[in-house]
């Protein structure tokens, strides 16, 4: 098999892993644990000179996760300490200062079967270089989760160290020609970082849930905008989140993703039923969220993954919440429909980069029903149901990669599983600004 074909097989499994992608922390409700690990580097800098190099690198991992979610780590800080002896190559690119960036090598071992994957973008701010003192950069940023395929301890640790410096340009950034220095660490023993208790897992509470990124106490301006047919709709916004599994590849991941990018909001029409309510619903953005996965046979592979509401139907609406109320107890019990049409981009196996085109996508789109039992829509809860993936056409670039990305990852019985928000009504001031609801790991209560 070609490289590149067993690229693809590998982000066809990252995906697969991912369905609707990335997932937050297993140990939400689990203690974390810091890290704090002083390592010592043998780097190799531009003049062919090697220098020993302290790097001390903090950051929290969870003490606990589950087989099939993903684990993520915080927030990651490398500390590089770049002796004296080697400052006359720093000093020589001019500028009283430099930025840089780190990007720190990590094998994540699992039953004693390893993975490589990589922690990038680990940026400093600028640092003052003096002539007579070590030069300490402190790189920090976000870390990419990786999703274990089973039980067992799972444990990091750091590998290969690549460190660009120079002058910060008008922008604050490196200048064009950085100095890049290429580091391996020293002696015999890789330093592990943090170790992670991976289970089974079980049913957990709902958390508690989180405001998105806009200004606090703000409603979004796109929230209530949705074209009412009468006036007896009623406008108004909400957040969802969820979890999606997928059946052939036994794992499972977040819908909506806010450690990813801004969440996804939903405009709704709310109209009062003789029998209960009739919502209509539409995405104001198309959902997407980012992660990176590991099988432990392949490589760590990163992805994005964009999902596109359609309409239900020709000149229909593009999803719908049908609540039916029970007489004697209030109780409702709603069916939500849509249609999402998945498309997969910038897709990197092991860090490089797997062109799989423009439109790699869901040959039709997938058609998902969603079923629940809640006190009030508009107050929100929980909806499930199953649905098929289905093949994917116009995947890859002079290379046809449809076959792995059907044979892998498309079919049915997909569990889906939704918690909905408390619906904003803007003019009215009720429930706003909308809220971000934690997915809810336990089954949606059902009539």
């Amino acid at each position: 098999m070609r490289i590149r074909a067993r690229w693809a097989l590998g982000a066809v499994t990252a995906i697969g892993l991912g369905a609707v992608v990335s997932g937050p922390l297993p140990g939400g409700t689990a203690r974390a644990q810091e890290t704090d690990a002083a390592l010592t580097y043998t780097c190799r800098f531009p003049s062919g000179t090697s220098q020993q190099v302290g790097v001390r690198v903090r950051g929290t991992f969870p003490a606990a996760g589950t087989a099939g979610e993903p684990v993520r780590p915080g927030r990651v800080t490398a500390s590089v300490t770049v002796p004296k002896a080697a400052l006359p190559e720093v000093t020589a690119l001019g500028g009283a200062s430099v930025v840089g960036t780190v990007k720190l090598g990590v094998t994540v071992t699992q039953n004693a079967k390893p993975a490589r994957t990589s922690w990038p973008g680990l940026t400093t701010a600028a640092t003052p270089v003096s002539e007579d003192a070590d030069l300490v950069l402190d790189a920090s940023g976000d870390v990419p989760p990786v999703t274990p395929a089973g039980t067992g301890d799972l444990t990091f640790t750091a590998g290969d160290l690549a460190l660009e410096i120079g002058p910060p340009d008008a922008k604050g950034h490196a200048s064009a020609k950085p100095l890049a220095v290429a580091c391996a660490p020293a002696g015999d023993r890789a330093p592990a970082l943090a170790t992670v208790r991976v289970s089974a897992g079980g049913t957990r509470a709902p958390e508690a849930a989180r405001a998105p990124k806009t200004a606090p106490g703000e409603t979004p301006p796109e929230c209530g905008t949705m074209p009412a047919p009468t006036d007896d709709w009623l406008p108004g916004c909400v957040y969802l989140s969820g979890f999606s599994n997928v059946k052939k590849l036994h794992g499972a991941a977040q819908l909506n993703d806010p450690e990813f990018a801004e969440p996804a909001l939903t405009n709704v029409l709310y109209m009062i039923t003789d029998t209960g309510a009739s919502v209509r619903q539409r995405f104001v953005t198309p959902l997407r969220s980012r992660s990176t996965f590991l099988t432990f046979d392949l490589m760590p592979t990163t992805a994005t993954m964009e999902m596109t509401q359609r309409p239900v139907g020709p000149g229909k609406d593009y999803g719908t919440f049908e609540a039916v109320s029970d007489m004697q107890t209030g109780i409702q019990s709603v069916t939500a429909h849509m249609r999402m049409s998945i498309r997969l981009f910038d897709v990197r196996v092991d860090g490089t980069p797997l062109d799989v085109g423009p439109r790699c996508r869901t040959a039709t789109d997938a058609d998902i029903t969603l079923k629940g039992t809640m006190t009030s829509i508009l107050e929100g809860g929980t909806l499930e149901g199953t649905f098929a993936i289905p093949a994917f056409r116009g995947c890859g670039a002079g290379e046809d990669l449809d076959p792995l990305f059907s044979g892998t990852v498309a079919g049915a019985g997909n569990l889906l599983r939704v918690s909905l928000g408390s619906t904003c009504i803007p003019f009215a001031e009720i429930s706003c600004p909308p809220v971000l609801p934690k997915p809810r790991h336990s089954a949606a209560p059902q009539a």
